[in-house]
């Protein structure tokens, strides 16, 4: 993130005649002959001081409070301008590693065939591309991860989940217990409220959950792999894997999800990063339909 040095000079100039534009200044300005008068009564009266350091003191006070002014509106536009830097640069970010993991697509799409290796290098990138984009934008340790049915070629309410792939900073998680539990989408809130959405063609189709350890009625398949089934992350976001436009508007495939979780609480907001998921979900949904019907139904 670079700042911009002629825009911080805008910011204290701005600032500088913010201050200036204050209704107080037209009462010291049209009326100061009343305000001396008025300065010098409550000096000698209040203070014993002489007329001179009366009117010093009142000139003190009012260059006192035009840079204590000052310096409050430059605070409140520096971190305006912070704000607005900050995400900028963020999403800027994104667009960026995002471009290169849909290069990486676009490249894998030109070779003939299913290719695992290729297919799966393009899943890794997505994954270790996005972690690193929502790091930055929710300023906490996330982890992404894609996850597609076992055996069924696509994704119903009987389905069985398994991890395709998942950023390499949290491979640890895939533990034994998590690979060997059976990860229903009726025992996941998450896959079971986004596949509900995508049955009954919702226009928003991702579930969020800012605060899953203190959510009443949350269910997780993943809770039993940890200790007092208390998950390792407090946000999630999960997104299914369908297209954005289907021939069909009245029916979408689901071909898997794309879930992103964060030890923040209230990490994600509901407008860019379903935004961010649902570009992602539609630029590999024919990737993973081809994974899907290319399998020979092993459950890995």
């Amino acid at each position: 993130m670079t700042f911009n040095i002629k825009e911080i000079y805008l910011i204290i100039w701005n600032s500088l005649i913010q201050a200036k534009n204050w209704s107080i200044w037209k009462w010291f300005l049209l009326s100061s002959i009343g305000a001396a008068s008025g300065t010098l009564q409550f000096g000698e009266k209040f203070f014993n001081l002489s007329a001179e350091r009366s009117i010093k003191y009142a000139i003190y006070f009012i260059i006192t409070l035009y840079f204590t002014r000052f310096f409050l509106i430059f605070i409140k536009e520096s971190l305006k301008y912070y704000h607005e830097v900050y995400q900028n640069s963020s999403y800027g970010d994104a667009i960026i590693l995002l471009k290169d993991c849909f290069s990486e697509v676009h490249y894998y799409r030109k070779t003939p065939g299913f290719q695992e290796e290729e297919f799966m290098k393009s899943m890794m990138l997505f994954c270790n591309n996005l972690k690193v984009i929502f790091d930055n934008i929710t300023k906490s340790n996330c982890s992404v991860s894609i996850k597609v049915p076992v055996a069924e070629n696509r994704v119903s309410e009987k389905t069985v989940l398994r991890n395709l792939t998942r950023d390499k900073t949290n491979k640890k998680r895939d533990t034994d217990d998590y690979k060997n539990t059976k990860h229903s989408i009726i025992g996941n809130s998450a896959f079971n409220n986004s596949l509900n959405k995508v049955v009954t063609n919702k226009p928003e189709k991702y579930y969020l959950n800012n605060n899953v350890n203190k959510t009443n009625n949350y269910l997780n398949t993943s809770k039993a792999c940890y200790e007092n089934e208390i998950l390792p992350y407090n946000s999630e976001i999960v997104h299914p894997i369908t297209p954005k436009k289907s021939i069909d508007p009245h029916n979408f495939d689901c071909h898997g999800f794309i879930c992103i979780d964060s030890d923040k609480v209230n990490a994600f907001d509901n407008k860019y990063a379903p935004a961010i998921l649902e570009g992602v979900s539609d630029g590999i949904f024919d990737l993973i339909f081809e994974l899907n019907n290319s399998r020979d139904g092993d459950s890995n």
